[in-house]
C-alpha cells in the first residue's frame, strides 16, 4: 500500500522513507528503513520481463536446446510461458522502395508471404493460403515499388496486376531454369534439347544489356534452326470425341522453348534496367530466409504450429531494416 501510494523509496511495512545500504552479494542495491531498520531489494517487474523476454528470443533464434541452458529446463519453460504470447511490433514505414523480392513459406497448415529488399525484410503476413487474395492483402500493406522480383505464381501475377500494376516485373531465373531442367532433364537426347537446356543455362549469368540482347538473338537463332523439329506432329491412334485428332512429337521440347520466348523480357528486366536492388532471382528470400527458418525449425522440431509461427515472426522481425532491442519490444 505505501509502495503505490508513496512511490518506490517507502517501506511496505511503516511507510517511512528508505535510504540507500549497498549492496547484495548478487550484486543488487540494498535500501534500509530509517525507522524500523528493515532491509530489503526492490524489483522493477518492466525490466524482469524485458530481460526474460530477450533471453527467450536469444533461445529461440539461436541453436541451443533447453537441456543445454544454464537453468533446469523446465524452469525455463515455467519461467518464459507467457513469451509465446508477446509478438514482435510492426515495421510498416510507408517507404517506397525501388525494387521489392516477394516469396512464400508453409509452416505446417499456414502459409507466411514475405516481402523484402535486397538488404532487409519490410513486411510479412500470415494467410491459409498461397493465392492472389493473400498477395492483395499483402500488397495493400506497401506502397508500389518500381519492380518487383517474384517466382511468377498464377495468384501473385493477378495480384500484382491489381495492386501494383505500373511495377516491372522480374521473373525469377533460378525458378524458370527449373522448370526447363524439369521439361527437358539434364541429359537431352535430342540435339536441339541440348543445345536450348546449354541456352537456359547461359540465361543464369546474363548481367548487362549487351549479354541480354544477344541471348535474345540466340533464342531466337535456335528457333529457326530447329522450327521444323519442334512443330513435328504425331497422328494419335485413336482420338477422343471433339479432340484433335493429332498431337505434337516433341510437346515437353516445345513447352520449354514457347516458356521462354513468352518470359523473355520479364526474365531480363534486371539486365535492361540495372540497379544495386534489383536482383535476377529469389534467392534472398529462398536462400537468405527461407531455409535459414527450415534450419532453426529443424533445431526446435517438435514445437506446436503456433509456436513456430512465433519463431517465423521473431526472425523476420530481426532481419528488418532497424529492430529495436528485444526486452524493449513489450
Amino acid at each position: 500500500m505505501y509502495e503505490k501510494k508513496h512511490g518506490f523509496r517507502y517501506c511496505e511495512q511503516c511507510g517511512n522513507k528508505l535510504q540507500k545500504w549497498g549492496y547484495t552479494t548478487a550484486g543488487k542495491r540494498r535500501w534500509r528503513c530509517t525507522l524500523c531498520t528493515s532491509t530489503n531489494t526492490r524489483k522493477r517487474k518492466d525490466l524482469s520481463r524485458g530481460y526474460e523476454l530477450e533471453r527467450f528470443v536469444s533461445w529461440l533464434l539461436g541453436k541451443s536446446s533447453q537441456d543445454e541452458l544454464d537453468q533446469p529446463a523446465r524452469t525455463f519453460r515455467d519461467q518464459t510461458a507467457w513469451c509465446w504470447g508477446v509478438a514482435p511490433p510492426h515495421v510498416l514505414s510507408g517507404e517506397i522502395h525501388h525494387a521489392v523480392i516477394v516469396d512464400g513459406i508453409q509452416i505446417g497448415g499456414m502459409v507466411c508471404l514475405i516481402a523484402r529488399t535486397a538488404n532487409f525484410v519490410i513486411a510479412w503476413l500470415w494467410v491459409p493460403r498461397e493465392n492472389s487474395q493473400a498477395w492483395i492483402a499483402l500488397f495493400r500493406l506497401l506502397p508500389q515499388p518500381t519492380y518487383v522480383v517474384c517466382d511468377g505464381q498464377k495468384g501473385l501475377l493477378k495480384a500484382l496486376a491489381s495492386c501494383w500494376p505500373a511495377a516491372t516485373i522480374q521473373r525469377c531465373r533460378f525458378h524458370a531454369w527449373l522448370n526447363i531442367k524439369t521439361k527437358l532433364t539434364l541429359h537431352p537426347e535430342t540435339v536441339a534439347g541440348q543445345e536450348l537446356l546449354k541456352l537456359t543455362r547461359d540465361l543464369l549469368h546474363v548481367q548487362t544489356k549487351r549479354q541480354a540482347r544477344r541471348w535474345k538473338r540466340q533464342l531466337k537463332h535456335w528457333y529457326r534452326k530447329h522450327q521444323q523439329f519442334v512443330d513435328e506432329r504425331t497422328v494419335k491412334q485413336d482420338p477422343k470425341p471433339r479432340e484433335r485428332s493429332w498431337r505434337y512429337t516433341h510437346e515437353r521440347l516445345r513447352s520449354a522453348c514457347q516458356q521462354l520466348t513468352i518470359l523473355t523480357n520479364d526474365l531480363l528486366a534486371s539486365s535492361y534496367h540495372p540497379h544495386p536492388e534489383l536482383c535476377s532471382t529469389t534467392n534472398h528470400v529462398e536462400g537468405g530466409i527461407n531455409s535459414q527458418l527450415r534450419t532453426k525449425l529443424k533445431l526446435h522440431r517438435g514445437m506446436p504450429v503456433a509456436h513456430q509461427m512465433r519463431l517465423v515472426d521473431w526472425y523476420l522481425y530481426s532481419r528488418t531494416e532497424s529492430p529495436k532491442p528485444t526486452r524493449k519490444c513489450l
